[in-house]
């Protein structure tokens, strides 16, 4: 009987032994109320990012409230996603920490010289927090350390939030204008000018009115215009601007008009598109141009209803003298 205890008692050793092991080494993914922040920084004084993946990296820079990319002639970045990623980084916790040691931050691919992204939080080109992010143990859950630890933590975080390309962060928008300032637009073989608070195809037959539902898809796709990517201010051949795909122009209210000159690079699937008030070259999906170059006058105009026929008869005062 003393012996069975005996061997029990080691048993039991033992195994408290080996669990201070694990907590040491951090193996262990015991249950935690995460209360501590992961980074500590100050989300309001904030000025800089910059953004690792080990081949491409991104800075982003802050200027007069508004979030630049200095490498790319302090073209706009996308605000929103900016602060997301910022929001995001700002809400993380530690939880427990799954592991401590060196050879777990390799593993783990959250070392200084082997990770997924890291990401460096600047004050006035002062590192406020630097966090590596390495790979994922499960669905939107990644692993990370602290630039200030050895103490390596699972959160929940998207790796693709934080992109280390230019193009990434790119105001993708930033061709949208308002609907309700377009004045006029004028395409191949078709003009369409605001009359009475509407664009109306230009010089229509009295058996003829606008198309309201392809007026209405057209309007939205020559002022939503996303582009995909940056191809700097340089004219070059392959982009064919002398050959021209399309061609269009937009007034606005105020009288600013807008010129845009599309064109397709040999052999490539996408297009290229220049606007007047600006010095980059644009990449553009397909999808984007292909439905604007088809259209057409004809897709435009639809014949006059005989309730649009009506309206004016009955607004005229020669008309309604008869009819009293």
């Amino acid at each position: 009987m003393k012996s069975r205890i005996f061997i029990l008692s080691g048993v039991l050793a033992a195994q408290l032994l080996l669990a201070g092991v694990l907590n040491l080494t951090g193996e262990e993914y015991g249950v935690f109320q995460a209360e501590e922040k992961l980074l500590s920084f100050d989300r309001q004084a904030v000025s800089g990012l910059r953004i690792e993946d080990g081949t491409d990296s991104v800075v982003l820079k802050k200027q007069e409230g508004q979030w630049l990319l200095p490498e790319s002639g302090d073209f706009p970045a996308s605000q929103r996603d900016v602060g997301n990623l910022l929001d995001n980084l700002a809400a993380l916790q530690k939880g427990w920490p799954v592991a401590r040691t060196r050879g777990a931050a390799r593993r783990f691919s959250v070392d200084e010289d082997q990770f997924e992204r890291k990401l460096t939080l600047l004050a006035d080109d002062d590192s406020q927090a630097i966090l590596f992010v390495g790979s994922s143990p499960g669905f939107r859950k990644v692993y990370v350390r602290p630039g200030d630890g050895n103490e390596i933590f699972a959160v929940a975080f998207n790796t693709w939030e934080a992109d280390a390309k230019a193009d990434d962060w790119i105001d993708k928008d930033i061709l949208k204008l308002d609907e309700s300032e377009v004045e006029r637009i004028e395409m191949p073989g078709l003009i369409l000018q605001r009359e009475d608070g509407e664009l109306q195809v230009a010089d229509l037959a009295e058996s003829e009115q606008t198309n309201g539902e392809e007026r209405r898809s057209l309007l939205a796709r020559l002022t939503g215009l996303r582009i995909q990517s940056l191809l700097g201010t340089d004219a070059k051949p392959e982009y064919r601007q002398d050959e021209p795909t399309l061609e269009f122009t937009i007034m606005r209210s105020g009288g600013e008009v807008l010129s845009y000159r599309v064109s397709r690079p040999e052999d490539a699937a996408y297009y290229v598109l220049k606007r007047s008030d600006m010095e980059v070259y644009f990449e553009v999906a397909e999808y984007t141009v292909d439905p604007v170059r088809d259209t057409t006058r004809e897709k435009l105009v639809e014949a006059r209803t005989e309730e649009a026929s009506a309206e004016p008869a009955a607004d005229n005062p020669d008309t309604l003298l008869r009819e009293k």
